[in-house]
Order: C-alpha cells, then structure tokens, then sequence
C-alpha cells in the first residue's frame, strides 16, 4: 500500500483562556514600552494605554483562571482526579472554553472515565496533567500516581446507566476517554490496574455516533497492568511521547483498529484504494517499553510512526498484527525507524518471569520485531540486536491453518532498509532476518553488520535471493499473492507438521515455533547468550531458563542437526 502523504496529527490547543491571557501580557509589555520612548503630550497618552492594557492583562489572566481546576489531597477544591475532571467537563460544556485539570503531587486510588455523550459535560480538548505543589507542569512522571489498587471508577450519569445501577464498579483502567478529541494526558504514572493505564476508543458501533481523535499522551509512566499501558483504539491520529511502560500483561505501547473511510474497507480489491484518503498519522517517540509480553501491539493497525524508542526485555519487540478480533483488517502502512530493539528475549511463559501474561500459548518469542500479515510497513535505520531468534521478522497467518477467516493476514509490500544489526557485532541477533516467503512485495536493502547479514534459510530449496530480494520491490495486490508456502522450509516443514491434529514439531519455521507445546519451550530453538554484552543505561532481564533435558526429550534436540547448541 502506498503510504500517501505523511501528515502527523498536530498538538491539542491548550487552554485558549490562558492563551488569551498570554496575548494579552505581551501586549501589555510591549504597549507599556512605548512610555518610555514617548516624549511631551505623547508619554502622558502612552501611559494611559499602559495602564489599560496591564488591567486588560489583569482581567484575562483572572479569567484564565476560572479554567484550571486543581486537585491535591489537602488544600484543594476537589480531592480526586475524578471530581476535578467532571467540573471540567461541565466548565467546558457552559463557557465553550478549554480547561485544565492540575493535580498535584500524591498518590490516587481511583479510575476515571470521561464519557464524551455524557449529558451536561464537554470534555474534547481537555488536559489532565501532574503538576508541582508550585502549579507548574512537573517534568517528573512519578510524582503524581494513579494507583489501580482497590480503587474504583465512577459509573453514574454516563450512557447506559439506569437508577438503581451500582455507583461505581472497580477501576479497570486509570483514565478512560471514550468518544472525546483532542484529550491531552500528561506528567502522571499509573499502576495496578486490571486492565490498562491511560486508554482512548470509541465504539465502533455506528448506531453510538463516537469518534477518537488528536489525543496526546505525554511524560506518562505506566507499569504492572494485566493488559496494556498506552491504549488507543479506533482513534485517528493521535501522540504518544516521552513515557515509559514495563510489566504489562500484554504491551506497554497498543495502538489498534485504525478506522477507515468505509467501515466494510479491505485491502482485497485494488480498487477499494487505501483506508484513509488523507491519512491522520500517530506518532510514537521516545518510548522506553520494557518488560511486557510485547513491546508494542497493534492489531489492524494502520498510519502509525514508531521512532526513537526503546524495546528490549520483552517477548517480542514491536509486533504490528492482523486479527479477526478487530475490524479494518489487515495492519500496515506503518513506519518503524530510528529505533533501538534489543534483548527481547524474555520467554514469560517460563517461571520467573516478572509479569503475569494475558497472552496464550502461540505467539512467538525471542524476537525485535514480528510483522504478522502486515500490507506495507517500512523498518529503516535502527538498530536491532541480542534477539535469541530472530532480529526481524514478516509472515503470514494463512486461513488455511485456522488463524485468520477470509486470509487477511497476507505478507505483503513490507521492506527493511538500512538497519544496523548486532551491535557491530558485539550483540548479534541469532538470525538477522527471517521471511515465511509468503504473500509478496516485501523486499531488503542496506542492512548491515560487522559481517554478514544473516538470512533465515530455509531448506534451501528457494535461493535466499528469491526469498529476500532487493529493494525496491514491486507493489503487489492481495489477489496477486498467496498467503501459504510451504516450498522454502520457512512457514512450515511439511514432514514434521500434522496439519490435522495442528500439531507441528519443527523449531525452525514460524509455525512450528509458534505451535511448540509447551510454549516455553520454543526457548529450545534460541542461541542463548548470557549475559549479553552490557549496554550502558540498560539492564537485561531474563525468566528462569528451560533446561537442555526438556528440550532434549520432548522434542529430540540432540538429533536434530538445525537446532543450535545452548550455552
């Protein structure tokens, strides 16, 4: 898919009270100048404009204020994040204004949920942020913390609920926006929360007339949830900047199930043209995802650009998917660059892992990052090492073997340009690249290593030249490609493979990977070097190893001449 015209979204307006208030102190500074310079009858009328424009200011600058509402654990006028974001909300409904909702260093047992058809309130455009004792915007994301643990969500009022309804029900997530634009959340860490830490969506039932759109998370902390940190979903463009996200159940960064112009948009049909004729871009940068089953997730996800982030210690790096679970399939045109993906090899299945996963047995681990039936991603320029299976990855999910209805989830028009992979050699992944040599379009360019670049190779069938080709590549069509191969060795190994009991042997292709039961020990396949070389301001983490015995006797490793030795 071609990518079109890359235009990210742009920032939230901020408070137009303050902005106006802004205005009017330079204006005041700059009319009150003027005294000075003036002479004879002039100054005495320049310092009657003086004096006019400082009440001016004055006057903007009080009303500025009936737009901040401040919250702390004493001293404040609302005690919850929760009160201070309804007072908002219905400020915002009466003046047409935009507010600010200030909290205050301390801790929040509480979950707030901002319903943009909750009748009497407004909250499109609003910012909630963490600030100082002092009101100022704190540069420190911890100071202000959400803490999911016993702590509930205020219910009442919103759509859907009837007298008689409970209240309040347990905090799911620390603050949901549902159906409002333009949400700025900023300065603040969540934590223990069932589900996730800051999530915006709209409902992708046309009957409930909801829209997500030009949100911004920024300078957020996120940790141990049971699903995902960041969460977006069914939003058009949107930011997600400068935060930080470990012990998720799933991903720390999640951004799903991009709307199309048409809600029936599928990339079958050349003539469908893309998802979005003026695509609003997400952009993620300056992430630090750590600790998560994945490091960032995004089913049918679509105009994202990932860059100048940090992956490493999690299952799996950065894994864009297509999924039946989500509508506009299938994920793509999306742009991963200038990364740094490393050491994701931590196998949570395995005991000792530090997080509770919500991901079942399946997926694959050990690698920087996995395109799972992606249409046109591009991986340029980052840095991809210490991955134990695969530096990078792109595959198909063929409906052929039951995993995705109607074989959406095709390889396609994806390409890896320029990356620097293993460190200079001092971290390498265990294999460089990896293509099921599925679908089409996909291509390789200006890779580099301190030596070779390596290439998983299959059975060698299918010269690596035909496998991983060039760039460019042509564009192809869903119609043009077929999402099963089983020729190069790569999707699966037809002699050990049991497709009526879906029961595959094999460690060296991507099904027989992902269907290694139990699901730790796909660890039995990885070139395990511990510990990997230091990286400074990083600390690598591991769950306990699987023994050599167990892959040895459940899978015959020692007579099986493509596995790797373990160290």
């Amino acid at each position: 898919m071609l990518f079109g015209v890359l235009a990210m979204a742009g920032p939230a307006q901020a408070n137009t009270l303050a902005a106006k208030a802004d205005k009017a102190d330079k204006k005041a500074k700059a009319t009150c100048a003027k005294v000075q310079k003036a002479k004879g009858s002039a100054k005495a009328k320049a310092r009657v404009a003086c004096n006019k424009a400082k009440a001016d200011a004055r006057k903007a600058r009080s009303k500025a204020a009936s737009g901040y509402f401040d919250v702390c654990k004493r001293g404040c006028k609302y005690r919850t994040i929760h009160e201070g974001a309804m007072a908002a909300g219905k400020w915002q409904d009466g003046t047409k204004e935009r507010a600010t909702v200030r909290i205050q260093p301390g801790t929040y047992s509480e979950g707030v949920l901002l319903h943009g058809k909750k009748a009497g309130h407004d909250f499109d455009g609003l910012t909630i942020m963490g600030v100082t004792a002092a009101k100022k915007p704190n540069p420190n994301s911890r100071a202000v913390i959400l803490d999911g643990t016993d702590a509930q969500t205020i219910v009442s009022g919103n759509p859907g609920w009837q007298e008689g309804d409970p209240a309040s029900v347990p905090a799911n997530n620390a603050i949901e926006g549902r159906s409002v634009n333009d949400l700025v959340m900023k300065n603040m860490w969540a934590r223990n929360y069932s589900n996730n830490t800051f999530f915006v969506w709209a409902s992708t039932n046309p009957a409930f007339d909801e829209r997500c759109d030009g949100y911004v998370m920024d300078n957020l902390a996120s940790s141990d949830t049971r699903s995902y940190g960041l969460f977006a979903r069914n939003c058009y463009g949107g930011k997600m900047l400068n935060s930080e996200g470990w012990n998720h159940g799933d991903s720390a960064i999640y951004i799903g199930e991009t709307p199309c112009d048409s809600d029936d948009w599928n990339n079958r049909n050349p003539a469908n043209g893309p998802c979005q004729a003026n695509p609003k871009w997400t952009l993620v940068s300056g992430i630090k995802s750590h600790q998560g089953s994945l490091g960032y997730s995004g089913t049918n996800s679509k105009y994202v650009k990932i860059t100048n982030s940090a992956f490493y210690n999690n299952g799996a790096g950065l894994v864009p998917n297509t999924l039946d679970s989500e509508r506009y399939e299938p994920s793509g045109d999306l742009i991963i660059e200038n990364n740094k993906i490393f050491w994701n090899n931590l196998n949570y299945y395995s005991t000792g892992s530090p997080i509770e996963t919500v991901i079942g047995n399946g997926n694959p681990i050990g690698a920087g990052i996995l395109l799972y039936g992606t249409d046109g991603v591009t991986v340029r320029n980052n840095e991809i090492f210490g991955n134990e299976k695969w530096g990078a990855a792109s595959f198909s999910g063929p409906e052929l073997f039951g995993v995705n209805t109607g074989d959406d989830a095709r390889n396609m028009n994806n390409s890896f340009i320029g990356n620097k992979m293993g460190r200079n050699g001092v971290d390498p992944n265990a294999i460089d690249f990896f293509n099921d040599n599925s679908g089409g379009g996909n291509c390789w360019q200006g890779n580099t290593a301190s030596g070779e670049v390596t290439f998983a190779p299959g059975n060698g069938s299918v010269s690596l030249s035909s496998v991983y080709p060039n760039c460019p590549a042509s564009e192809v069509n869903w119609v043009d490609v077929l999402s099963v191969d089983l020729f190069a060795g790569l999707q699966a190994n037809a002699s050990l493979t049991d497709f009526e009991n879906k029961a595959w042997k094999d460690l060296t292709t991507i099904f027989g990977v992902a269907e290694v039961r139990p699901s730790k020990l796909q660890e039995c396949a990885w070139d395990i070097q511990t510990p990997h070389p230091a990286y400074p301001g990083f600390t690598e983490l591991r769950a306990d190893p699987v023994s050599g015995a167990d892959c040895d006797e459940l899978y015959g490793r020692s007579g099986d001449p493509q596995l790797p030795p373990r160290n």
